[in-house]
């Protein structure tokens, strides 16, 4: 959810001043409770009560209005019950908390609403009101306005795509977010805090998230069902590894946030592995992505040492299984906001991530970084209206040629919370990109785990990448140009060599759905030299 900031005092103590004098001060009081633990629904139930008794009470009208910010499609009320409000506290009365509160959060509730000009205008008009000395107060003002500049830039040059919710199949009146898709895009994981049967028994004011999958069969996304290696504490899926077989997982532990992986073996997940120091630290470490050959993994992280709140990281794993020496992306990618979900594109130098900062236009924004000449990650860009909205966008997962997008956003027609939703690109995408999948064998029935398969392109001679089965079950997947011939030369110590052609053909690009050219499966033979 997007930060909605409180300016001067805290919601306990605006409530303890006013609600003293009022019979209503319990029920205040337990409101503030449930947004504390950020039970918005809760809250503004109780709210809806109190306007309902005490309509004309402006306290409760200022309370409700900020509490509307917080809650599901009620932006719209918010805006009317603070156009009442700022009428009954003058901005000439210096003294009074209340009428830069009010004013503050009328502009939020418009940029929330999309009405960024309106929005510009109210901090404009707050902030000739500030006196200098109240730095902090005119830094949040300033954020604000040039988050509604950034929105009305963007604005200009609209994306064009179709957008689809992905239906009450996946989502629900929670929160579900982080979607996770496979490179056959047949396999759907992501994260909910719905409720769950013991969430429901022990009646939790907030509840633990935990990982869903769905799977496409016969063009739907079928029944939800929870995967079994939920941990009771709070996990969520960040990550995939290219070949599917690998699953990154994040669970807090007590008081920090780690990564985990859980591997894929006869078509079941495994028990979930913290991966060691220097990935995983004292700090918080909550999403990550692999690179194509798995060898290089990206992550977010808030440990000392950075730009500011959350930044991005890299590192690779050496020879010896073990993890090198972790490197900061920079201060051309990271800033002194929050970096989060990064997502590296498995066969482009592009990497995906959500930030604060940058030309956001609200809360977190998608933004991609390209892979510099000197190795560096820079030339940031947010990637456009209205995919980014001025509430919370994170969790970009694309397809291979990027004609699809899952993504998580807050919308005024979803079902509540955060919903996942496909965005579909123009079909004159220009990327042509097939994913091409087979398996390896020895003639034990084993996964070949020593092979290696190099791809080559016949035509132009040029190498197009080295590859290794999936350890769990001989599968190996890379991504090809369609309407192309390629040599495959497979090398197994103690196996006899393969080699053998075959052509992608045209018209079946990854760019239809669910679409993988697979090849026949391949026992390798002992080589008895």
């Amino acid at each position: 959810m997007r930060k909605i900031y409180l300016l001067i005092i805290t919601l306990m103590l605006t409530t303890i001043i006013h609600a003293q004098l009022k019979e209503y001060k319990k029920e205040v009081a337990k409101a503030d409770g449930f947004l504390t633990v950020q039970n918005y629904v809760e809250a503004a139930g109780i709210y809806d009560d109190l306007l309902e008794k005490y309509s004309d009470d402006t306290f409760i009208q200022f309370k409700a209005a900020e509490c509307f910010l917080f809650s599901e499609n009620r932006v719209k009320e918010s805006i009317a019950l603070l156009d009442e409000v700022v009428k009954k506290y003058p901005i000439e009365d210096k003294k009074s908390i209340e009428a830069i509160e009010a004013r503050f959060y009328l502009g939020q509730a418009y940029h929330l609403n999309y009405e960024f000009e309106k929005a510009l205008e109210v901090f404009e008009d707050l902030k000739k009101q500030m006196p200098l000395k109240r730095s902090e107060t005119l830094e949040r003002i300033d954020l604000e306005m040039q988050f509604s500049l950034n929105a009305i830039e963007l604005k200009k040059n609209p994306l064009e795509f179709k957008i689809s919710n992905l239906g009450p199949l996946i989502n629900t009146e929670y929160d579900e977010h982080s979607p996770v898709i496979n490179l056959d895009e047949d396999l759907l994981l992501y994260t909910s805090n719905r409720e769950t049967e013991a969430s429901f028994q022990n009646k939790a004011e907030f509840r633990e998230e935990n990982v869903y999958y769905s799977l496409w069969r016969e063009g739907r996304w079928i029944t939800s069902r929870a995967i079994d290696l939920n941990s009771g504490a709070n996990n969520a899926t960040i990550g995939i590894s290219p070949d599917g077989a690998t699953l990154l997982i994040y669970q807090n532990d007590g008081s920090v946030g780690n990564i985990y992986t859980s591997k894929l073996k006869n078509d079941k997940w495994g028990e979930l592995e913290k991966l060691p120091a220097p990935i995983n630290t004292l700090a918080n470490e909550t999403h990550a992505s692999f690179s194509m050959d798995g060898k290089t993994l990206f992550f977010s992280s808030d440990r000392n040492g950075g730009y500011g709140g959350k930044d991005i990281y890299k590192v690779k794993q050496l020879p010896n299984g073990e993890w090198g020496k972790v490197q900061n992306l920079g201060p051309e990618v990271n800033t002194s906001f929050d970096e989060e979900s990064p997502y590296i594109h498995p066969t482009k130098n592009t990497l995906y991530f959500s930030s604060e900062g940058h030309m956001s236009i609200g809360g977190f924004d998608i933004f991609k970084a390209g892979l510099q000449e000197d190795g560096t990650w820079g030339n940031v860009e947010n990637i456009g209206y209205p995919v980014n909205t001025p509430f919370d966008d994170l969790f970009y997962a694309p397809t291979i040629d990027e004609q699809r997008v899952y993504y998580a956003s807050r919308r005024d027609e979803g079902f509540g919370g955060t919903d996942i939703y496909l965005i579909e690109f123009a079909e004159d995408h220009p990327n042509a990109l097939t994913v091409v999948g087979g398996f390896l064998f020895t003639e034990e029935g084993d996964p070949a785990i020593g092979a290696r398969v190099t791809i080559t392109n016949t035509a132009s001679g040029d190498q197009e990448g080295v590859y290794k089965p999936s350890p769990s079950n001989g599968k190996y997947i890379f991504i090809l140009p369609e309407d192309q011939t390629y040599k495959m030369e497979i090398n197994d110590e103690n196996h006899k060599t393969v080699i053998t052609t075959f052509t992608v053909p045209a018209g079946n690009a990854f760019a239809r759905k669910g679409y993988t050219f697979y090849l026949d499966p391949i026992v390798l033979q002992k080589d008895n030299k």
